[in-house]
């Protein structure tokens, strides 16, 4: 990357192309890496930059062979999805032997395939100074060069300090990073010692490619106070590099991947070290710069990492008060699939035939019996553990399979289809909760909800608290004509009755389709609508109605874009329902959405709002309060190295009045995949939210005013409402106070009690003022409600006024 230019060799190279046609070459003048390369120019999308030896388009070699003189820098070792070794070299410039160009990167990558050796036995040395011949290609965008033959030898044991090595370090712009990177396609990078790690590593099962992504350590990110706000975080989000709604891309992100530790450590298998979000890079890790998979990774020899902060510790949910407080989580299980072949469904299974339309076919089988009861039993300690077992989990990525039932203490399977009406994975996952000591959950859904795939949304609720409720065909939501306003027309299984019920409807011809759908209905994974009784306390005769909407939208979020607008609409429209028709209704409507927040869109030049119609039809996103009240722990998904949210949990007025607290378990999106260190974290790829809710209705008493008169008695009414009807009569008593109203003579002493009725929401309490002539300041006294176990008291002391009217 040296500034000054050598030779014009790429010119003479060409010209020798012609009187040697088939090979561009000359006997003392090869090219440089840098002609290989080119300059990049391109200042909109540098990615797509090709060499200018490489074919116009497509991925194929060029027709010529170059000769193309370079360092052997640093060997390469990957694994193909079926086990093949792929091996491979990057070739860089020498310093003075360079293009001089610093638009131009001066290193480029070799592939030999299955090979060890080059073509005529040449196995590359590192520190061996060569001239190749082979063709040229742009490789899903990555210059290399194939098919390669040794023409010299021109020196061994080349020190390392003869190549220019740059420290990594990207702009903030992803656009400017963009142009960094392809500058640097090929070449050796240093990752700097004290680097932060801000996504856990991730491993790709089918090739053994394994992935981290880290900050430079003078980003000011990692300057923060708080350990737990030392990360990238995606528009928009107070705690973002550029807080606001201006998205850069946050181009600061590096990538470390994984074919140069195979090559030291000869094994195809070899992944890198199990760093989580927050540890720290130990030593300067170097490696040459590819291009896979639309993204930059350095390929480091070596790399090793320090702990840091504990990801679970940011903010955790705590335990509901049991006798006061229910909770309710989501929680994506990923790709919860059992080890049993469903002998009703031919994409099940490994070996099946596929799922019809479904690209591949299916690859979510655990690999073994062995593996399924492992993330079982990871799941189970989460939930008892982490979530400290939630009243009721709105679950997404459950099979459907229903092959089981439970007996006494455990799931007998057979050969019936539709067994119970119950996800056997969710029924062996309660099964394993209680198994190893946490409570006792059932798990519902309706299984014409499920997809293609066999992927379902569905519910877990704890038996000693909920239950679901009894409903009939004339319930206008879960009966036979669902009074659900929507412009699509509905499924005939929406005429079904049942709890829970999958609602679903045709997607409207109008909605756009630029960006693709997932079927012909608003939903492929159908929302799940149940309602539970909630027992006040366990055991408790008291019971409030809760309604639940377990969601799976399509996946994205920068794809189906309308069709993932229209489901959230469908989703106010259920919500909408439920509120017009069960007045009063508490709703918990959530998921995996499979798209942010607002404010933040994913196609910020082409803004879609696409939760826009749960927050228009009044819903609350707790995400808002998470945010406001602990912003470093908002985020449930980590991409690509940013924190980002994908699920969202949204309550109506009736159930936000009743919140305590929205918190998430960060127990997942941050750890290393493929590690037996974590325990039972990693168990998924999203982190489960818990929120907290008061489980008895509020008792407040109101303040009261009354004009006292010259003579006699008048009554100061002191309102006393609750915030939702109870199931049973509610005794409320309450005494007066004196302040600068006596009693006795300004008032008469009140101290009695008055019944609620059962399905009522008030009473009033009436104190006696007596009236008298004399001028004097208006007075005030003080009513108190007493303290009441059947109830929570919101505001016990009201102030009573007597205005004076002498």
């Amino acid at each position: 990357m040296l500034r000054r230019r050598v030779l014009p060799l790429f010119t003479a190279a060409l010209l020798t192309g012609v009187l040697l046609p088939g090979v561009a070459r000359a006997a003392d003048e090869p090219l440089t890496v840098g002609a290989v390369q080119g300059p990049t120019t391109d200042t909109e999308n540098p990615r797509t930059d090709r060499s200018p030896l490489a074919n116009p388009s497509g991925n194929g070699t060029s027709s010529v062979l170059y000769d193309v003189r370079g360092v052997v820098a640093q060997r390469t070792l990957a694994r193909t999805a079926a086990g093949a070794a792929q091996h491979g070299f990057f070739l860089q410039s020498r310093r003075g032997a360079d293009d001089g160009d610093p638009a131009s990167s001066d290193g480029v990558f070799v592939f030999m395939g299955g090979f060890t050796t080059l073509i005529g036995g040449y196995e590359p040395v590192v520190g061996d100074e060569i001239v190749v011949r082979a063709r040229v290609s742009e490789y899903f965008s990555m210059t290399q060069l194939s098919g390669a033959s040794l023409v010299s030898k021109l020196a061994s044991g080349v020190p390392a300090a003869d190549l220019q090595v740059d420290d990594a370090v990207p702009p903030g712009s992803l656009a400017a990073a963009d142009r960094f990177w392809e500058r640097h396609e090929g070449m050796q990078l240093r990752v700097r010692d004290g680097a932060g790690v801000v996504a856990g590593r991730n491993v790709f099962a089918g090739t053994a490619d394994s992935e981290i992504w880290v900050i430079d350590r003078d980003d000011p990110l990692l300057g923060r106070s708080d350990p737990y706000a030392r990360r990238v975080f995606r528009d928009a989000h107070p705690l973002d590099n550029l807080p606001g709604l201006v998205d850069d891309g946050n181009g600061d992100r590096i990538l470390l991947g994984t074919t140069g530790v195979k090559a030291t450590a000869g094994d195809s298998g070899a992944l890198l070290p199990p760093a989580r979000t927050f540890d720290v890079l130990s030593g300067d890790a170097v490696g040459g710069l590819t291009y896979s998979f639309n993204k930059y990774g350095i390929q480091p020899a070596a790399v090793a990492f320090t702990s840091g902060a504990d990801p679970s510790r940011n903010h955790p949910p705590q335990p509901a008060a049991r006798r006061s407080e229910f909770a309710v989580s989501t929680y994506n299980v990923e790709n919860l699939y059992d080890f049993r072949d469903d002998p009703f469904d031919g994409c099940d299974f490994t070996g099946n035939a596929g799922c019809p339309g479904v690209s591949p076919p299916f690859d979510y089988v655990p690999a073994s019996e062995a593996a399924y009861r492992e993330k079982l039993a990871d799941l189970a300690g989460q939930i008892v553990t982490d979530l400290h077992s939630p009243d009721l989990i709105l679950a997404q990525e459950a099979e459907d399979q229903d092959l089981c039932a439970v007996a006494g203490d455990a799931l007998v399977c057979g050969d019936v289809n539709d067994a119970d009406g119950q996800p056997d994975t969710l029924q062996e996952l309660a099964l394993t909760i209680k198994g190893n000591g946490g409570p006792a959950y059932a798990a519902a859904y309706d299984r014409t909800g499920a997809d293609a795939r066999g992927i379902t949304a569905a519910l877990l609720y704890r038996t000693d608290r909920l239950s679901l409720a009894t409903v009939t065909a004339a319930d206008p939501v879960l009966g036979s004509a669902p009074q659900v306003s929507y412009r699509g027309e509905p499924l005939a299984s929406n005429a079904d009755v049942s709890n829970p019920k999958a609602l679903n409807a045709v997607l409207p011809a109008d909605v756009d389709r630029s960006t693709g759908v997932d079927g012909p209905n608003v939903y492929t994974r159908a929302p799940q609508v149940a309602l539970f009784d909630v027992a006040a306390a366990p055991g408790d005769a008291e019971h409030l109605q809760l309604w639940a909407v377990s969601n799976h939208f399509s996946s994205g979020p920068d794809s189906r874009v309308g069709q993932r607008t229209e489901q959230a609409a469908y989703g106010a429209a259920i919500t909408s329902a439920i509120e017009r028709t069960h007045a009063p209704a508490r709703i918990a409507y959530g998921g995996d959405l499979n798209v942010f927040p607002r404010p933040d869109d994913p196609v910020p030049a082409d803004p879609g709002d696409q939760l826009g119609p749960l927050y228009d039809a009044g819903l609350h996103n707790l995400w808002d309060d998470l945010v406001a009240d602990a912003p470093a722990s908002a985020y449930s998904y980590v991409f690509d190295g940013s924190a980002q949210t994908l699920d969202n949990l949204f309550v109506n007025d009736a159930l936000y009045g009743d919140l305590i607290e929205m918190r998430a378990a960060h127990v997942n999106a941050d750890w290393a995949a493929a590690d037996e260190g974590n325990g039972t974290k990693g168990a998924s790829d999203h982190d489960p939210q818990v929120a907290r809710f008061q489980s008895r209705a509020a008792l407040s008493v109101a303040d009261a005013t009354v004009v006292e008169g010259d003579r006699g008695t008048t009554s100061l009414v002191f309102p006393v409402t609750l915030t939702r009807p109870l199931s049973r009569p509610l005794t409320v008593c309450a005494g007066s106070v004196p302040g600068s109203a006596r009693a006795g003579s300004d008032f008469e002493p009140y101290l009695g009690c008055e019944v609620v009725p059962a399905g009522a929401t008030g009473l009033t309490f009436a104190v006696r003022v007596r009236g008298d002539t004399r001028a004097e300041p208006d007075e005030r006294l003080t009513l108190v409600v007493a303290g009441l176990a059947a109830v929570r008291l919101a505001d016990a002391r009201a102030t009573g006024t007597i205005i004076d009217d002498d």
